[in-house]
């Protein structure tokens, strides 16, 4: 039986709400993300806080982390109580639609639900953390635009082909691509999840990376185990 928890070097996820789990893809991207110092930042559908504790770890920014779900903030809120940074994050049960904050943001994240309407199980909560319905694609870029700073950048994470529509979307309400960063399980292998930089202002070039999760033993890669080494308990 899987653990209702993950546990990392500092901080620990506990998550017994079905669907809101701990994954490999997301503990990459929140280790990714290059964070304001000390600033605003927003995380878009926090789950049970895994990004906004990442971030936390290594900004002095404040960050809110907003949760449509009740039931997910509140188990939010619990794990970010229970950590080193309860007075840095404020958890804010709100959907992106009608969530209207006092004043931009210098940074915004999110790790999106990407599955399309169709087949779904019985949990409520596991629908909500992998299906689009509350978080679409064009909602997200466009209140992200209206968000976030001029001078500010937002983060975002999906499959391939789903980044290719949300980068057509976001380019459409004015945000221009500044890094993409593609992601492999293998070398060689199709690509797992892109991880995109957008910002308000125009850019000269893009930067591309990639990076490669497993190496030719099946081990963790020494780029993986960079970006990880100070949350995996571990590495």
């Amino acid at each position: 039986m899987p653990n209702s928890y993950f546990q990392f070097k500092q901080f620990r996820i506990d998550q017994p709400v079905d669907g809101m789990k701990v994954t490999t893809d997301g503990c990459l991207f929140g280790a990714s993300i290059e964070p304001v110092v000390n600033g605003r930042i927003l995380d878009i559908g926090t789950g049970t806080g895994l990004l906004a504790l990442m971030l936390a770890q290594i900004t002095d920014s404040a960050i809110d982390a907003i949760e449509v779900d009740n039931e997910v903030a509140r188990q939010a809120a619990k794990n970010i109580q229970n950590s080193p940074w309860r007075d840095q994050i404020q958890v804010i049960q709100e959907g992106l639609q009608s969530f209207q904050p006092e004043s931009e943001y210098d940074q915004i994240v999110c790790n999106p639900p990407f599955f399309k309407s169709g087949y779904k199980g019985k949990s409520e909560t596991k629908n909500l953390a992998v299906h689009d319905d509350t978080l679409p694609m064009p909602l997200l870029a466009r209140r992200s635009f209206e968000l976030l700073d001029q001078n500010g950048s937002f983060w975002v994470m999906y499959p391939e082909y789903e980044m290719i529509q949300f980068e057509s979307l976001a380019i459409i309400e004015g945000f221009s691509l500044a890094q993409k960063t593609m992601v492999y399980n293998k070398k060689d292998g199709p690509t797992f999840r892109v991880i995109s930089k957008f910002i308000k202002h125009s850019v000269s070039s893009l930067t591309e990376t990639e990076l490669i999760i497993k190496a030719s033993n099946n081990s963790y890669s020494k780029a993986f185990i960079h970006l990880l080494k100070d949350y995996y308990l571990h590495l």
